[in-house]
């Protein structure tokens, strides 16, 4: 009955928005999040909760990717869920952390970091290697990558280190958008990170506020990449949890994530950028206060999307009544979160449409325990096609050569067109 009563509620907010309103276009508040989802796959009350509250964009993180055909099988029952069709660029859309190195979310075997990228020079190899993320992204359905990290390398920075390209900007926005090229070239959209720069901050925002206390040449360095970002049109921005004195003096503790000098000031008006801006997730340690607060302090920053990574359903549904409640009180927040709406719709729009669906002729899973491994193991049944390789099958199975070489007592590589293959998930 309280669930019921909630979801009336939300409902009636909704349609309180909608009525009579000039504009046709339907404000979902739900739009304005990002979530993250328990599990590798959808539970009943998932399904519930995703239904209810229509979210623009779903998280995928570690706990939710095992393989290629489980983490396709997620996706397609998220899609089916929200929109009724599994359809690229549907809402809510699938997001993905892939940066390679220590945020190699898709368990990909070779996902060299941003440093070791930067340090060999290669701009060949940066494209080359975001195209296979980007390629491996694709095949399980994600949509967006949250990368590259436009951030500098600086000595003792906490939180990116390894994640950077380089420490000087023109070649950390030289190989940032070399990997941006390959990440479009496979039809998906990349996000830049994280606005105004992470890198000299020497604090790490998954614990503590970040503060970026640069000025001069110093912080015109440090932005640099950013703004070259959003003169090259760079689908998505996503902003920190970062506090900058020299960029919010009034609020010199605030983090970007939160402030509207920064976001509104900076980005928008200052910079002249229409993109897509994202929030880091708002429930890391930076960022203290009510978690519904936050998120719409976090719009009316001029964010067209708040990340969260805390499941927690009960949660979830208060953030969305406060956005609607908000909504309703206030046709200036109303307005902001239609022009956010058509931004969205702009990024959607720019991903290739392709239908998500399980291969089942391909792709088979059974339930037999197989050796080497022990317990219950789920088993791929792969037939063997023109172009396909142990290493490419690897990937795309979120698994190692080695391992399919020991599953199909195999002594090398050699692979031939028709022959059936046992591949473990997991």
């Amino acid at each position: 009955m309280k669930v019921f009563i909630q979801t009336a509620i939300t409902l009636f907010l909704l349609q309180s928005i909608t009525c009579g309103a000039a504009q046709a276009q339907k404000i979902i508040p739900g739009h304005s999040l990002i979530i993250a989802l328990p599990g590798k796959t959808l539970l009943a009350q998932d399904r519930d909760l995703l239904k209810e509250i229509q979210p623009g964009g779903v998280l995928l993180l570690g706990n939710n990717i095992s393989n290629r055909q489980q983490t396709l099988n997620l996706v397609a029952a998220i899609k089916r869920t929200v929109s009724g069709k599994a359809f690229s660029g549907a809402l809510p859309l699938i997001y993905v952390d892939q940066e390679g190195g220590r945020v190699n979310r898709l368990r990909l075997d070779n996902a060299p970091s941003a440093s070791s990228l930067g340090a060999e020079g290669s701009e060949g190899k940066i494209r080359d290697t975001a195209i296979a993320y980007a390629r491996a992204a694709r095949e399980r359905g994600i949509e967006v990558v949250i990368a590259p990290v436009l951030d500098l390398k600086v000595p003792g920075s906490r939180a990116i280190g390894d994640r950077a390209f380089s420490d000087d900007p023109e070649i950390a926005w030289l190989f940032g958008k070399r990997f941006m090229d390959g990440i479009l070239q496979e039809g998906l959209l990349p996000v830049v990170k994280h606005f105004p720069g992470h890198g000299a901050a020497i604090e790490d925002s998954h614990v503590q506020l970040a503060h970026l206390n640069l000025t001069g040449q110093a912080l015109e360095d440090t932005l640099l990449p950013f703004k070259n970002a959003v003169d090259a049109t760079v689908p998505a921005v996503l902003v920190g949890h970062i506090a900058c004195p020299a960029l919010d003096p009034e609020f010199p503790d605030t983090p970007a994530t939160l402030s509207r000098a920064m976001v509104t000031g900076i980005l928008r008006e200052h910079w002249g950028y229409d993109g897509f801006i994202m929030t880091d997730d708002m429930n890391m340690k930076a960022v203290k206060g009510a978690l519904e607060d936050l998120v719409v302090r976090s719009l009316r920053a001029g964010c067209d999307a708040v990340i969260i990574c805390e499941h927690n359903p009960a949660l979830l549904r208060k953030i969305v009544r406060t956005i609607a409640l908000e909504a309703e009180n206030d046709p200036q927040f109303l307005d902001m979160l239609r022009q956010s709406r058509k931004r969205l719709d702009r990024f959607s729009s720019r991903i290739f449409p392709v239908d998500i669906q399980p291969e089942a002729a391909t792709a088979v899973a059974t339930q037999t325990p197989r050796q080497p491994g022990s317990g219950q193991e789920t088993i791929i049944q792969h037939k063997v096609a023109a172009g396909d390789t142990l290493s490419k099958l690897a990937v795309r199975y979120g698994t190692t050569t080695e391992t399919i070489r020991q599953y199909n007592n195999k002594n090398s590589d050699v692979i031939r067109i028709g022959e059936t293959l046992h591949i473990p998930g997991n």
